[in-house]
């Protein structure tokens, strides 16, 4: 007997002994099954073209925008785009060309600048790669809304790329801006997204972050800071270390002008900009609303007080954030987490001695626990409302969309009480396990 395998019917013959023969029923191919096959072949080969297409020679790239009230206009939009000329000519052995050029135009809108932009230009403006949209402050106090909403309907815009609010003027901005290290501007922008993990003294904000905060949260949203640097000298708080009491243009740095610095932060109701933050009130936001990387802290000396300690901390996990009633009132209480290691500890005291270490531990935990009721105290006196998206963790509590939109929440943090603990552990050392004592003159 032949026998068969699967689960296809099987036809019974009967052979010459008289041997009942079990054979496999070959299936025949399904036309619906020929009619896909059929449509997977052919649809490559419509989908395959170049409608819509445009060349690299036939549109100038965008690098950044800045956006300005203008004087004969509502708006002076300000471009700076590649110059490809510059780039063809580097490849075949140097160049003198200028590697980006900027230029403005004054309009009522940001498509009508556009047109206006494309009328004295032999190619076309492309947004495809813009990384950067900066806004000057007097822009930022008329409110962002109008313009994102222009920006974000455009099938070109990157919602990811960076927001930007600038001390001064955008158009100065972008005109005196020379990165030193980069060829483009486009460059330094991308990077600079790094550079607010590892410092933690500006927020990484992108344009579609901004604008999902205005339209979905009861929060306020934040974007960062920036200026070109004036070359002048601002007073350290030597006597506070822990304190960066710094915003764009504000940096005590020396080696002349045309720098861009990235510093502070711009706080928003809505979609309207209503006041600032230093570069330490900025880390001690981030690190409120968990959105901390990693960033150098240096302190007094708790045994040794004309001395300092340098930490390199990161955030270690998520804060834990808990909401009570307490006498009729909101009780907020986060916990945040640190871990790091040393950097530096001038008085050579050994810290690294577990005892030793839990007691620099605690100083520091002190330390910015006062720097965040501070923070949290300014941002209900000047008016800021919820600049750290506690909203976010309250609407869990809530059983229903209707009860999240008629929630009044910057009237519940105006009044609610917020505790802040951190827990810091140091957990290596550096390359030096235990410090030596320096030795007495005798």
């Amino acid at each position: 007997m032949l026998k068969t395998t699967g689960r296809l019917p099987n036809k019974r013959i009967h052979g010459q002994a008289g041997v009942n023969c079990m054979v496999e029923k070959q299936p025949g191919l399904h036309p619906v099954r020929m009619l896909r096959m059929l449509i997977m072949i052919l649809l490559p080969v419509f989908c395959t073209g170049c409608i819509g297409a445009r060349e690299t020679d036939e549109i100038a790239i965008i690098l950044a925008v800045g956006f300005d009230k203008g004087k004969n206009a509502p708006l002076e939009m300000t471009v700076t785009v590649a110059n490809p000329r510059a780039f063809a000519a580097g490849e075949s052995g140097g160049s003198q060309e200028e590697p980006f050029l900027t230029a403005s135009v004054e309009g009522p809108s940001i498509w009508e600048c556009y047109l206006l932009f494309n009328s004295f230009g032999s190619r076309e403006m492309s947004f495809q790669h813009t990384r950067a949209y900066v806004f000057s402050e007097e822009i930022a106090r008329q409110g962002l809304g109008k313009y994102l909403n222009s920006l974000l309907r455009h099938l070109e815009v990157r919602r990811n790329s960076s927001l930007f609010i600038c001390q001064g003027t955008a158009k100065e901005f972008l005109q005196k801006n020379m990165p030193k290290l980069e060829a483009s501007p486009a460059k330094q922008y991308e990077f600079m997204d790094r550079i607010s993990g590892i410092t933690g003294l500006f927020p990484d904000r992108d344009i579609h972050g901004f604008y999902k905060t205005v339209k979905t949260l009861h929060s306020n949203p934040t974007a960062a800071l920036v200026g070109i640097t004036k070359g002048q000298k601002a007073h350290a708080a030597a006597d506070q270390p822990l304190r960066i009491p710094y915003a764009a243009q504000e940096v005590p740095q020396s080696g002349g002008t045309g720098y861009a610095e990235f510093i502070g932060t711009a706080v928003f109701q809505k979609d309207k900009l209503v006041g600032r933050l230093n570069g330490d009130e900025t880390r001690t936001m981030l690190l409120l609303e968990g959105q901390f990387n990693l960033s150098t802290f240096t302190l007094r000396d708790p045994l040794h007080r004309d001395k300092l300690v340098t930490l390199r901390l990161r955030q270690g996990k998520k804060p834990d954030i808990e909401f009570k009633q307490q006498e009729g009132r909101l009780l907020i209480k986060e916990k945040i987490f640190l871990e790091g290691e040393f950097w530096a500890i001038e008085s050579c005291e050994n810290y690294e001695k577990p005892g030793k270490k839990k007691v620099l531990e605690e100083y520091f935990d002190r330390q910015m626990e006062q720097l965040a009721r501070q923070l949290v105290e300014k941002t209900k006196q000047e008016g800021y409302g919820d600049i750290f998206g506690f909203d976010r963790y309250y609407r869990k509590y809530l059983n229903s969309w209707e009860a999240w939109e008629n929630l009044l929440w910057q009237e519940i943090y105006a009044n609610a009480e917020i505790e802040v603990d951190f827990q810091t552990n140091i957990r290596r050392t550096g390359l030096i396990r235990k410090m030596a004592a320096e030795k007495k003159e005798q």
